[in-house]
């Protein structure tokens, strides 16, 4: 089944969502070359690899969330007391877009 694309106009993208979608991807255009699914994995891939840089073993949490930029303020005010304080944020770009990977503190 196709997954739904993503790009750097969502709010809020979930790394597993992230994975999936290269995965997807990367089958498809081992049947086909598509030149959208193309462009689109080559900055999926771009991204991954800016989270897996940003991230370490002791930070990065399975279905981690990346949050844009612009949607941040209204992200953090949903977030309980305690988990602002067991939260902290790391910025990764995608397409000239900053968006928040959430990690959790240790």
């Amino acid at each position: 089944m196709e997954s739904r694309p993503i790009t750097n106009t969502a709010d809020l993208i979930h790394t597993d969502d992230l994975y999936s979608r290269i995965k997807w991807l990367e089958q498809e255009l081992n049947y086909r070359c598509i030149d959208e699914h193309a462009r689109e994995l080559q900055a999926l891939m771009a991204l991954a690899k800016a989270v897996e840089t940003t991230t370490s073993e002791q930070t990065y949490q399975r279905s981690a969330e990346l949050i844009r930029d612009s949607y941040l303020p209204t992200y953090r005010k949903g977030l309980d007391e305690v988990a602002r304080g067991n939260v902290q944020f790391s910025s990764v770009d995608f397409g000239g877009v900053t968006y928040w990977l959430r990690n959790m503190k240790r």
